[in-house]
C-alpha cells in the first residue's frame, strides 16, 4: 500500500512537472513569434525606406507630399507612383494593426510607425480613394491614429 502511494504521488509530481515543461515551452514558442513578428514589422520599414532612397522619383515625391501638395498637383504618373508607394505603407500599418490584434505585438509597436507622411494632403487624398480597400474596422482605428493629435497613441 505504502508503494501504491508513493508510485501515485510520484506519477502526480510527473504530471506536475510535465505541464510545467510544457508551459515554459508554449512561453519560449510566443516569444520567438512575436521575435519573428516583430522582425518582420522592420523589415517592411526598412524595404520603404530602401525604396526611397534608391528611387529618386519616390524621394521627391514624399518630399513634395510634405509641401502640401495635392493630387492636381502633380501628374498622373507621379500621383500613380505615389499612390502605389504610399498602399505599401497603408498595408504595412494594416499587418501591424492585425497583429496587434493578434496578441504578437504590443500598442508601443504604432508609435514606430512614422505618421506625418500620413497626415499630408495628398497622402489623405489617396486614403479617401483606398478607403474602401481596407477592412472598416482598421479604417476606423488608422484615422484615429492618424488623426490623433498628441501623437502618443
Amino acid at each position: 500500500m505504502k508503494n501504491r502511494k508513493f508510485i501515485e504521488i510520484l506519477g502526480l509530481l510527473s504530471v506536475v512537472g510535465s505541464l510545467i515543461f510544457v508551459g515554459l515551452e508554449i512561453n519560449q514558442n510566443t516569444t520567438a513569434v512575436r521575435g519573428a513578428t516583430q522582425q518582420a514589422v522592420s523589415s517592411q520599414v526598412a524595404e520603404m525606406y530602401r525604396i526611397g532612397a534608391e528611387n529618386e522619383r519616390i524621394a521627391e515625391l514624399v518630399s513634395k507630399a510634405f509641401q502640401d501638395i495635392s493630387k492636381t498637383d502633380i501628374s498622373e504618373s507621379d500621383y500613380v507612383s505615389l499612390w502605389m508607394y504610399q498602399m505599401m505603407g497603408f498595408r504595412r500599418i494594416e499587418n501591424i494593426y492585425l497583429q496587434y490584434k493578434n496578441g504578437l505585438l504590443t500598442k508601443d509597436a504604432f508609435s514606430r510607425i512614422g505618421m506625418g507622411i500620413y497626415r499630408t494632403k495628398i497622402v489623405r487624398e489617396i486614403w479617401d480613394e483606398r478607403r474602401g480597400d481596407f477592412e472598416p474596422d482598421f479604417a476606423e482605428f488608422f484615422e484615429e491614429l492618424r488623426d490623433n493629435n498628441d501623437r502618443s497613441f
